[in-house]
Parts: structure tokens; sequence; C-alpha cells
């Protein structure tokens, strides 16, 4: 693919990217601290597509520009977000590596879970001071396997739609 091509298709992706996160941002939470994730569709289909390196890349544009759009750079809520990012994706791109037979699912399922440990260790360290919110980890891994489950379905769903419209890779 030419590189043209490859930097256009990485732009749209992180546009997606931010603008999902930007809306997921606007909707109100059941559960403070706990959203689904969808951006993170978009930076699964990078990571199989084009690779760690990418999808590294738009997760952290994704926190810097959407945290940027939506008021929140460098505040506590940013720190948690770009942070859980990194974890995540570095988490995903292991699996898609090494993780033989492991589905799409199971792929997003590593990278919510790593991601809201990620945080919930980040809060309790840097915040608190000590690991006082472990309690909460249960509850939100919980969560994290269902949102995850969404988030791994939707970009399965995406990416098969995608595959026999375009040549992404």
């Amino acid at each position: 693919m030419q590189l043209q091509n490859r930097i256009a298709h990485i732009s749209v992706f992180t546009a997606a990217t931010v603008s999902l996160f930007v809306i997921e941002s606007l909707i109100p939470r059941p559960v403070p601290g706990i959203r689904l994730g969808l951006a993170n569709i978009f930076i699964l289909l990078v990571l199989l597509n084009y690779g760690y390196k990418e999808a590294l890349l738009v997760g952290i544009l994704k926190s810097v520009i959407g945290s940027i759009v939506i008021g929140r750079l460098f505040t506590p809520s940013f720190l948690l977000s770009i942070s859980g990012t990194i974890v995540s994706v570095t988490i995903m791109g292991i699996a898609v590596r090494y993780g033989r037979g492991l589905s799409l699912m199971g792929i997003s399922i590593l990278g919510a879970e790593s991601h809201t440990i990620t945080q919930v260790l980040i809060i309790s360290v840097l915040f608190l001071g000590k690991a006082s919110l472990s309690f909460l980890l249960p509850p939100f891994v919980l969560l994290s396997l269902i949102t995850g489950s969404i988030t791994g379905i939707s970009a399965y769903w995406l990416y098969t739609k995608l595959e026999r419209k375009v040549e992404i890779a």
C-alpha cells in the first residue's frame, strides 16, 4: 500500500476514534468511571490492519485530541485515559502477535480489562496514596468483561464489512 493511502486510512480511523470518544463522553454513565469504550473499535481495526505502532498512535491521539475537544487535557481524567490506553493497546498488541487462536472479542476483553485495572491502580496509588480502591476491582473487571465483549463484537462486525469493501492492508 502506498504511504499516502496508509496515512489517509490511519487518519480516517483516528478521526472516527476521536469522534466516538467525544460522543461517548456526552452519554451519562450509570457507573462512574465506566464507559463502553466504543472508540476502541477503531483502535482494534488499526491494530489488526496496520500494527501496534499505528494503533498506539491512534490511541494516544484519541486521548489527547479528544481531551482537548471536551476540555479535559492535563486533568486527572486525561491521565487515566492516556495511561489506560497505552497499557491496553500494548496488551492487545501482544495478544495479536502471540495469542494464536484468540478471537477479536478476546483481544478486546483483554484491552478493556487492562485499561480498567490500570485506571484503578493509578487512582489508588497516585491520588489516594494506597491501594484503597482494590475492592472496586471485582465489579469493574466484570463490567469490563461486558464492555470489552460489546466492543469486540462490534469491531468484528465492522472488520468483516470493511474487509469486503476496501483493501485495508
